[in-house]
């Protein structure tokens, strides 16, 4: 009895609270654990923006070291190379920047390439590379062998203008684009290649009056620009960006993929026929098409697309084996009669053989001297497109890469430049996007 009696005196809270202790110690550590994670979570995070932002920087600075190196091969271009275009022909050093600039921002195995190229050990070279995980390369290529179809802008410029045009429907004539025009665009209009040549224009001009090719009045622009999906108001002012064609009335993406390639919106109303490059023949056979003579309007060759390629591509090889063109009166000569401008040019270089040509069979086509006057020229480059990558890889599969688009005119005058040397004046970027 006495046993029981002291069992039944004993607190029923004291059995109860046992255990307690362990409880508390588990929920402290779960909170301290769920602590201790997300502050490590924040941590990995601030670690990775903080190399993300640092690795950015490093390859933008890249990316303009790249530029920099660009505007060194162009002033060099300029200064060394344009001068004695006469007696070494039209070389162009910026065919060699890709190897130049990879001496500078690639590996050793590309800094040892352009030391065999050179003749010399890539291991006394000091000063080049930007270390391991790290590279800049630059793609530097002349916009002035493209047609600017900001020619069609201003006020009411109206030679301009139709130059422009015949040029654009002599870009747009083969057959092999019918698909681009037979076919309605997303707002279900269908644009003939007339009506495409003429809303660029219209697009660039500041009037509201439709462009006509004899000069008069069209009637008021009406290209509906705000009935679509996505409606917007047409410019009626100079292209920002060739990439504003794009919302040109008849231009789409297919439009873009094959022309696009051609046109820009900067330099001179007259492209450069030296600086057209040979997967932009189509350009030279529009060219040739625009300038032929009102009498060999129905020469086959023109109304040929394959002969046309044919013929144009021949134009511009032999201006490649002959140094480039000398002068606009060449450049009709050599679409006029190639063999001839051939061994004219041999003649000239002192090449033994014969040179006499008076009889000697046209084969080309013939221009018109002042129609070609009024749309090419030769000689020197102005407009440079420079378009510069930096590239730092930390891990295998992590990286980061920064791309700078830029544009620079040779030609402009820049009145910001406090040196007082004149030459640091001439030249301006007009176009300059960090991606």
């Amino acid at each position: 009895m006495r046993a029981l009696w002291k069992r039944l005196q004993r607190p029923v809270a004291m059995s109860r609270q046992r255990g307690i202790a362990l409880i508390v110690v588990i929920v402290v550590i779960s909170v301290l654990a769920a602590v201790l994670n997300d502050f490590a979570y924040h941590s990995t995070v601030d670690l990775e923006a903080a190399a993300n932002s640092r690795d950015r920087m490093r390859a933008e600075y890249l990316a303009r070291s790249s530029i920099n190196l660009g505007r060194l091969l162009i002033k060099i271009q300029q200064t060394l190379i344009d001068k004695f275009r006469a007696q070494a022909g039209d070389f162009q050093i910026a065919e060699f920047a890709p190897y130049l600039i990879k001496a500078f921002g690639g590996d050793a195995d590309e800094r040892a390439g352009l030391g065999s190229l050179l003749g010399i050990s890539s291991s006394s070279m000091k000063g080049l590379g930007v270390g391991q995980g790290a590279s800049f390369d630059l793609d530097l290529t002349a916009e002035d062998g493209k047609l600017n179809v900001n020619c069609g802008g201003g006020i009411n410029d109206t030679p301009r203008q139709q130059v422009l045009y015949g040029v654009l429907t002599a870009l747009f004539f083969p057959p092999t684009y019918n698909s681009l025009f037979d076919t309605s665009d997303p707002d279900g209009q269908v644009s003939t290649r007339d009506d495409v040549a003429k809303a660029i224009v219209d697009w660039a001009d500041i009037d509201s009056q439709k462009f006509s090719v004899d000069g008069k009045s069209g009637g008021s622009e009406d290209y509906r620009y705000d009935v679509g999906k996505d409606p917007f108001k047409e410019h009626n002012h100079f292209f920002d960006t060739a990439e504003e064609v794009n919302l040109v009335r008849g231009v789409g993406d297919e439009f873009w993929g094959t022309f696009g390639e051609v046109l820009t919106v900067y330099g001179g109303c007259k492209v450069n026929a030296s600086a057209i490059t040979p997967e932009h023949w189509p350009l030279m056979a529009a060219i040739v098409r625009a300038t032929v003579k009102d009498s060999d309007a129905k020469n086959p060759i023109l109304l040929s697309d394959e002969l046309m390629g044919q013929h144009a591509q021949m134009i511009m090889g032999l201006a490649k084996m002959t140094g480039g063109f000398s002068s606009v009166a060449q450049f009709i000569q050599m679409a006029t009669d190639p063999a001839a401008a051939m061994q004219a040019s041999d003649a000239s270089k002192g090449s033994s053989g014969s040179s006499s040509s008076s009889s000697s069979t046209t084969t080309g086509i013939h221009l018109d001297p002042v129609k070609v006057d009024k749309i090419i020229t030769v000689g020197p480059r102005r407009i440079w497109r420079l378009d510069a990558t930096g590239k730092v890889q930390r891990t295998r599969s992590r990286g980061v890469e920064v791309h700078i688009r830029a544009i620079w005119d040779t030609q402009h005058f820049n009145q910001n430049n406090n040196s007082p040397d004149p030459n640091d004046r001439m030249g301006t970027w007009l176009f300059w996007r960090i991606e």
